[in-house]
């Protein structure tokens, strides 16, 4: 009985510090989550705000023929017009798509609670893995494609120009995203843990667990 009562014990211990541990690292990973999204609706935010701007500028100016100190040419004219268009195309990506997602409710066992966040993790690193290079390539292919309707309507000279003037916009648009939980997923899913914890299915006992991915 005294050998059954110090297992009990041991194990009573175990699960103890596994709560604990598992509470610690639950809170610190949610904090961490809260903090990557807020980043991320931010960034969404303020490119959506910027190019729905310049697109609404541009066509005003195109539409009213405006320019500082002259009159508008018929180049500037239709580079107005395709450069609305393309910010247009940028505005609505930024609203119809976004990089956040729902993170969990709280779990009343701090170990599931946490492999719920690590799932929630894991989507919102691949997702910014996503966005980053669908802005590069998104981008490309938007300014590619309006330096061609240039060339094609006016002259290869003024579509060279708007594809000058517009590179350096996709990427910096993906570098100031948010990009910590792609670096945090892709770290943290290459390493071994041993988890110690309660069985889900009955809440009794304990279950360790070797977890990881190569």
């Amino acid at each position: 009985m005294r050998a059954l009562a110090a297992i009990v014990a041991v194990l009573a211990a175990t699960t103890s510090r596994a709560d604990a541990a598992c509470a610690e690292q639950a809170a610190e990973l949610r904090a961490f989550l809260d903090k990557e999204v807020a980043h991320a609706d931010t960034w969404d935010l303020a490119w959506g705000i910027a190019f729905g701007t310049v697109s609404t500028l541009q066509t005003a100016a195109a539409v009213t023929k405006f320019k500082p100190g002259g009159a508008l040419s018929d180049d500037e004219e239709a580079t107005l017009y395709v450069g609305a268009a393309k910010s247009f195309i940028g505005f609505a990506a930024h609203v119809v798509t976004n990089i956040r997602g729902p993170l969990p409710a709280r779990h009343a066992d701090p170990c599931v609670d946490l492999a719920q966040l690590r799932k929630a993790l894991a989507k919102l690193g691949k997702a910014e893995r996503q966005t980053f290079w669908m802005t590069h390539l998104g981008g490309w292919a938007v300014n590619l494609a309006g330096g061609a309707i240039l060339w094609h309507e006016r002259s290869f000279k003024v579509g060279l120009i708007s594809i000058l003037v517009s590179l350096p916009i996709g990427p910096l648009s993906a570098y100031t995203m948010p990009r910590k939980a792609w670096k945090r997923w892709r770290s943290e899913r290459a390493s071994w843990t041993v988890n110690v914890g309660r069985a889900a299915a009955t809440g009794d006992g304990v279950v360790f667990s070797l977890a990881g991915e190569l």
